[in-house]
């Protein structure tokens, strides 16, 4: 035989198979090459360009300064100042980029009540860079809130209202900020969560970098970026709720449920 002839049959047999006494055996698979876990060192962490946002005045107090794609946990019972809140948060925000809110609740955003926050809390000047709507976040037949965000020249912030409305899994969460909340995507991520206290709820909090609870029109802040001034959101309304206890909730003397 050729070796031209041998080198044909050879090519000429089954993938993963082999001759052996004249009849085709399987070969072993070859094992795949795994990818190298990247190491840092502390030199690479500290000397690395990072996207900070420069918040300011109260903003500051509370929240700190912000990485580009950092990670929001917003809860509260219903009529707390929730609602006034966050759309206080997306007009500050509007100065440092475009805002997609996606709402399952209030007619997807299209309700009288959306109409009277955005009227109430969000100047003129900024209104054109929030964009609301209602997107599944999973779908094989329309563009979900992942797809419009992964596009290219898309929003800076996605709003999520909310985690329970939209039926936001822990998987998908997982997926969705593993994809946006990257360094290298830079986007940053609000998750709107009723107020309820389970596995799940207690998952996205611990995961979140900036968690606030809303109650009688003051946000408590616990923020990994510094600040944790509690926000006042309304002075009228907290001192009404808070009574001869609004000035030590104000100084992050007492809050519900934590200890100081």
């Amino acid at each position: 035989m050729t070796v031209s002839k041998l080198v044909r049959e050879i090519w000429e047999q089954p993938k993963g198979k082999a001759e052996a006494g004249g009849r085709l055996v399987d070969l072993p698979e070859k094992p795949h090459k795994k990818k190298k876990i990247k190491a840092l060192r502390p030199s690479d962490i500290l000397n690395k360009k990072r996207t900070i946002y420069d918040f300011e005045g109260r903003f500051l107090d509370s929240f700190g300064r912000p990485e580009k794609h950092a990670k929001w946990f917003i809860t509260g019972p219903s009529f707390s100042g929730k609602s006034s809140f966050v759309f206080t948060l997306c007009d500050y925000l509007a100065d440092h980029g475009l805002i997609d809110y996606n709402n399952h609740e209030e007619a997807g955003g299209d309700a009288q009540t959306v109409a009277d926050k955005i009227e109430k809390h969000v100047r003129p000047e900024v209104r054109h860079k929030i964009r609301l709507y209602k997107a599944a976040m999973e779908s094989d037949t329309h563009e979900t809130m992942l797809d419009r965000m992964m596009k290219k020249a898309s929003a800076d912030f996605g709003v999520i209202d909310s985690v329970q409305h939209a039926e936001l899994s822990k998987r998908q969460y997982l997926n969705m900020t593993d994809k946006l909340c990257s360094p290298r995507k830079g986007k940053s991520l609000i998750f709107i969560n009723h107020w309820i206290k389970n596995d799940y709820t207690k998952f996205l909090k611990h995961d979140c970098d900036v968690k606030i609870e809303v109650i009688g029109f003051v946000a408590y802040v616990e923020s990994r970026y510094g600040g944790n001034k509690p926000f006042v959101i309304w002075e009228q309304g907290a001192k009404d709720y808070w009574r001869k206890k609004y000035t030590q909730v104000i100084r992050g003397k007492y809050w519900p449920g934590k200890k100081k």
